[in-house]
């Protein structure tokens, strides 16, 4: 039977990535990483490691996800390490750190590290939460690590090389500024020890194991040079416009801006020209945040936990009590979207489109609620074949005359020229909020995933879709990588030259993540015309 025609006649297993079924509210804990100071055992008699990250959310607790019993992570990251156990009743040892004011860190209990304090070289040691050190043998060192004019030793027993830092500077490798009060330009150069964001926030530590697959000092070269460490303070290693770091947001890994002053005082009013949806500087679209270095690593199905910023024009769209899709912002008051998603003709008064959303269903400072005016249909759609021609351009209401601010987290992509083309096998990059794996049943934090373009006549051989893939379609996705129920409506984003354009929209599909069977998309060239058509339109007077 048809794909478009189970579709319809067959809700409960459509092969459109449609939700199915009413919008649920997870309760996510949000903890400080420092918080847990209680040791939990798993029943081997091993050490439960809180928080850990488990599908790119945190937890700090045992979990009963996939599992009848409670479980935890063995390490602080679950995602990269897979080492966990069941957990047994849970005892109150305390655990607790030591605060080493040379380097300006904590250290565990039970760790040791060498420091240089008041001219001695000594070996320390963190017991009962209480630092123990006693003076040491060491030789010079043969090459010297330590920043700002530092004198470099190497203990003798460990072979550890340790920094004495000149007045001023400080740090394991005098590469910290504890005067430091403001910051200049863009901030690169920043070395304060400012460790909270704007919103009142504490930052993640750099190297902390919860940051798998972010802009680490693992994944960033020459870190010291950058002011990465071992430590929580603000910093700017990837050019941002100031200072930031990684926080833990509502369960789940996100970055923010800090609390840290411009060293220039900036007049209070300016004489150019704004722009009303040019509130930033830069393009106006398909520029985003990188907070992560990968792009094809890692659930939408296959992908990764998306950072606040990575996609700024996702919207999350809640047509109805039963049915969840995304859309693509494409303009101040215009969002991109499956037709499929639409296709019960849902009123608009009950149409609620978020922006700036991370985690399904649940606001937060960064995101921006609007209703809808109305909602666009091509001529060539139908109610009858809803796969095909599949694209629906929603509008947004104005508030107080105005539709979307442009922030660093709300931003439209860039909708390609009606002859753009992107090639085969080109990899390009999917985004939603829907089901893990195809028997799911809840929504999740915003996924992406990279996927490569598929031929399209190996998309219409029989033995995958046949003739049910039209030249409006696309086809893309392999390796188990793909969009599934709730990505409906989502954008396919292909970059070219730093910039993302909105080539597809997620449509339908066999299931999610079969071999064999892609995902569809609408291909937007092909409408381009008509789209610029309807948002260029001037309203009736």
């Amino acid at each position: 039977m048809m794909a478009h025609i189970m579709l319809l006649l067959l809700p409960c297993v459509m092969s459109a990535r449609t939700r199915l079924i009413p919008p649920g509210y997870e309760t996510v804990m949000t903890r400080d990483a420092n918080m847990d100071n209680h040791k939990v055992l798993t029943v081997n008699g091993k050490e439960c490691k809180f928080p850990f990250r488990q599908g790119g959310s945190i937890h700090h607790h045992c979990i009963n996800i996939s599992s009848s019993k409670p479980w935890c992570s063995l390490t602080h990251n679950f995602d990269r390490d897979l080492l966990w156990g069941y957990c047994a009743t849970p005892t109150t040892q305390p655990t607790g750190k030591c605060y080493e004011t040379v380097h300006l860190r904590y250290y565990d209990i039970g760790e040791s590290w060498g420091r240089i304090h008041l001219r001695n070289v000594e070996q320390c040691r963190c017991v009962a939460g209480q630092i123990s050190c006693k003076n040491t043998h060491y030789t010079v060192c043969r090459e010297n690590p330590c920043m700002n004019e530092g004198s470099c030793r190497r203990i003798s027993t460990t072979g550890e090389e340790v920094c004495a830092c000149r007045p001023g500077h400080s740090g394991a490798y005098c590469n910290i500024v504890p005067e430091a009060v403001c910051y200049h330009n863009k901030g690169a150069d920043y070395r304060g020890v400012v460790a909270t964001t704007v919103a009142g926030a504490r930052c993640l530590p750099w190297n902390s194991e919860l940051l798998h697959d972010e802009l680490c000092v693992d994944t960033v070269d020459s870190a010291p040079l950058r002011g990465l460490g071992e430590h929580s303070f603000c910093r700017n290693p990837d050019g941002d416009k100031m200072p930031w770091c990684y926080t833990l947001n509502a369960g789940a890994i996100s970055w923010e801006n800090c609390d840290v002053p411009s060293c220039v005082i900036r007049p209070a009013y300016s004489s150019r020209r704004i722009n009303r949806f040019n509130e930033l500087p830069g393009p106006v679209c398909g520029k985003r945040h990188k907070k992560r270095l990968s792009l094809a690593m890692g659930r939408i199905l296959g992908g990764t936990t998306s950072l606040p910023g990575t996609h700024p024009w996702m919207a999350a769209m809640y047509i109805s009590n039963d049915i969840f899709c995304a859309g693509t912002l494409v303009s101040s008051c215009w969002v991109v979207s499956a037709a499929h998603c639409f296709f019960r003709s849902p009123l608009v008064s009950k149409i609620r489109v978020v922006l700036g959303q991370q985690h399904f269903n649940i606001t937060s400072p960064n995101t921006r609620t609007f209703g809808v005016e109305k909602y666009i249909f091509p001529k060539q759609f139908s109610v009858f074949n809803p796969t095909l021609h599949d694209i629906v351009l929603v509008k947004l209401k104005k508030e107080n005359g105005r539709c979307v601010r442009r922030t660093q987290f709300i931003r439209p992509i860039c909708l390609p020229d009606k002859d753009m083309k992107f090639p085969d096998c080109y990899l390009c990059q999917i985004t939603g909020w829907g089901h893990m794996h195809e028997k799911a049943n809840k929504y999740s934090n915003l996924q992406d995933a990279g996927v490569r373009i598929i031929p399209h006549d190996n998309c219409t051989q029989p033995e995958i879709y046949g003739n049910h893939v039209t030249s409006n379609m696309i086809c893309a996705g392999a390796n188990c990588k793909d969009a599934c129920q709730g990505d409906s409506g989502g954008p396919l984003a292909c970059v070219k030259d730093g910039v993302s354009f909105l080539y597809g929209i997620i449509s339908w599909g066999d299931g999610c993540g079969r071999t064999d069977k892609p995902g569809v998309y609408t291909k937007v060239v092909n409408y381009i015309p008509w789209i610029n058509q309807i948002i260029s339109r001037k309203p009736k007077s």
